[in-house]
């Protein structure tokens, strides 16, 4: 699915109209539909082709799943760069959704923690783009990347957390354990 494009003028008061527009659409569309009808919509600028979502809409009575921060794994820590690290910890997620039978094109909130890698003196933002980059090519997520001083690893040098959502949630079961 094609994410949908945020409006051009986002000045003062313009977000505030956005959403109250996209509320009254949202309304307007459900008119008489059950809520696992309705699928997540995911907003992006129209001028920017950056591969994240401004905005991700999740419709009501969507099964959702919170996964903490993950680094990389364990045999893949010591010495590796942040696009190895990033790509460990993408697969961690990966094993962690899977267990919810959910995918990355149920991710709807992504944060991202770098810490600067030492061989650089900075954090290596373009590494994580390269491993996302090769995870994400559409259902982009709502992402932040924060640089941190450090992390509860201290041979990481990148944490990621999640928030999946699926909108079919009546059709596949979550396991409760």
């Amino acid at each position: 699915m094609s994410p949908a494009r945020l409006p051009a003028d986002m000045s003062r008061g313009g977000w505030r109209r956005w959403c109250q527009f996209g509320l009254l659409v949202a309304g307007v569309a459900a008119g008489g539909q059950d809520a696992s009808a309705q699928s997540v919509q995911r907003y992006s600028d129209p001028k920017d082709d950056f591969p994240i979502s401004a905005a991700v809409q999740v419709p009501a009575g969507s099964a959702t799943v919170y996964v903490s921060g993950l680094g990389p794994a364990a045999d893949r820590i010591s010495g590796t760069t942040t696009a190895e690290q990033m790509q460990s910890a993408l697969d961690q997620i990966s094993a962690a959704l899977q267990h919810y039978g959910m995918t990355f094109q149920d991710i709807v909130q992504m944060h991202v923690y770098l810490v600067a890698d030492p061989r650089l003196g900075h954090m290596d933002f373009d590494g994580m783009m390269q491993a996302y980059r090769a995870r994400f090519r559409s259902a982009f997520p709502a992402r932040t990347v924060i640089e941190v001083p450090h992390l509860s690893n201290p041979h990481w040098l990148v944490e990621v957390d999640v928030i999946a959502s699926r909108s079919d949630a009546k059709n596949k079961k979550i396991p409760t354990e």
